[in-house]
């Protein structure tokens, strides 16, 4: 496998002196792209962070990515992105390729349709996407490019035009795809064993309806999705009580349920500024009293403000949440340890799982920040760049007010030749004791560098 990629890329390198490159993220519209277009990247790195006291290098990796573009410009066109991995991630040697995205298209002057394995965003927000609830993530993958943390889906989408004000969509999910937990980082007790959710399984049939409005300096949408949750929660599988010693097991399932969403947004120009504003509500079809794993019925709503000041952007973004139906949880966050069973008083079996079950749950409403009726959250994004410029220096930074916890991304990318680009840059991660950010900073806290060369 590797000397074909070796072969593949040499070639590649021959061949785009005579072809035309493509970035991996343009966005194909219907009515460009002619021939046939070829592209990709080479990227290396390493992050290091210090979970023991003492530095080390937890990632390695080198990534080649090939993708491609075919359509004639007037009735179809097909693109495909195609990675391979070499790395070592926290003791685990990576070695696979991966196809990022491979979907084909037709398309008349009023509709377009399109299907294969593709990555969908709703969200015209930057920092808070609220209606991006299609496409799974891996919050957890390790890169320099925040999208490539978009799992994508097998997905049927049909775009309708017809006015050139009006568009209306529609996605068909045949099979549920789970985004990855971080619960791979934290440090769980050892008695708590979690079973990752099956890739594909049968009956798990989404669905979603949008409809974009376009004026001038102005732009509207409102959407509807009914389907699977793609974050899954924890479940109560199996529950193994050895009292007196340290023999017992808690075995954890992560499990999906369904949700209704129904969510809106605006875009606009203010002068030299751009408003956007976002809100949705989310429903599950199943009461979290009743199943631990199921996320609370809840409204969450955000706006941000985009303005440069020359060469500087500055991005600032809030958003908050309200839970409908709030109670209190009645046990804390916290998942069972090896000294939750040692001296067990007497009673009954089925009252000692219901209150693990609660201890589930009210982890799973920590997880997805449901402890409290409201929350608020406010992120600032500052991104230098200069035509040309060597240096482009950016920062991200998002705080939870409600859980006071925050992440800081500060970002400096050097490009000494083209296509050449030499990154350096943090993830940092502080929260309070027993939130989630708390939970994860050991692991996901770093330093990065690496170099990435575009073809």
């Amino acid at each position: 496998m590797r000397k074909t990629l070796v072969i593949f890329t040499l070639v590649c390198f021959i061949i785009t002196d005579h072809i035309e490159a493509q970035s991996l993220f343009d966005n194909f519209s219907g009515s460009s792209g002619n021939g046939y277009k070829l592209g990709g990247f080479i990227r290396s790195g390493i992050y290091i962070n210090n979970p023991d006291e003492s530095p080390g290098i937890p990632v390695s990796f080198a990534d080649l990515s090939i993708n491609a573009q075919a359509g004639n410009g007037t009735t179809f066109k097909a693109f495909a992105d195609l990675r391979y991995r070499y790395a070592s991630e926290y003791g685990q040697i990576i070695d696979s390729p991966v196809l990022r995205e491979a979907w084909a298209a037709w398309f008349t002057p009023l509709a377009e349709l399109r299907a294969g394995k593709q990555i969908t965003k709703w969200s015209g927000m930057d920092l808070f996407r609220l209606q991006d609830v299609v496409s799974p993530r891996n919050d957890l993958y390790r890169s320099f490019s925040p999208a490539d943390k978009d799992m994508g889906n097998i997905s049927m989408n049909i775009n309708f035009t017809p006015d050139d004000n009006v568009s209306i969509k529609a996605i068909l999910i045949p099979r549920y795809r789970p985004s990855v937990l971080y619960t791979e980082f934290m440090d769980m007790p050892e008695i708590v064993k979690i079973e990752e959710h099956a890739f594909n399984h049968s009956g798990s049939l989404s669905y979603g309806l949008r409809a974009e409005f376009f004026l001038r300096n102005l732009s509207a949408n409102i959407g509807y999705f009914d389907g699977y949750n793609p974050l899954p929660g924890l479940s109560l599988d199996t529950l193994i009580i050895q009292p007196g010693n340290n023999n017992s097991v808690v075995y954890l399932k992560e499990k999906t349920f369904k949700i209704r969403t129904l969510s809106a947004g605006i875009e606009f120009m203010l002068g030299n500024n751009i408003i956007r504003t976002e809100a949705i509500w989310s429903d599950p079809d199943q009461d979290y009293r009743q199943e631990e794993y199921v996320m609370l019925p809840e409204i969450k709503w955000a706006a941000g403000f985009e303005h440069f000041f020359g060469d500087l952007q500055v991005l600032i973004e809030y958003s908050g949440k309200y839970l409908i139906d709030f109670e209190e949880s009645t046990v804390d966050p916290v998942l069972p340890d090896e000294s939750s069973f040692y001296e067990l008083p007497p009673i009954p079996v089925e009252q000692i799982i219901e209150y693990t079950r609660l201890q589930v749950g009210s982890f799973n409403r920590l997880y997805n920040y449901q402890l409290h009726e409201y929350s608020h959250f406010a992120g600032l994004r500052l991104d230098y760049k200069k035509g040309l410029a060597t240096l482009s220096p950016s920062v991200n930074i998002i705080y939870n007010i409600t859980a006071e916890e925050y992440m800081v991304n500060p970002v400096l990318k050097i490009n000494p030749a083209d296509n050449l680009e030499i990154i350096v840059g943090a993830e940092i991660y502080k929260g309070t004791g027993g939130s989630l950010f708390e939970m994860i900073n050991d692991r996901l806290n770093s330093i990065y560098t690496g170099l990435r060369i575009d073809f």
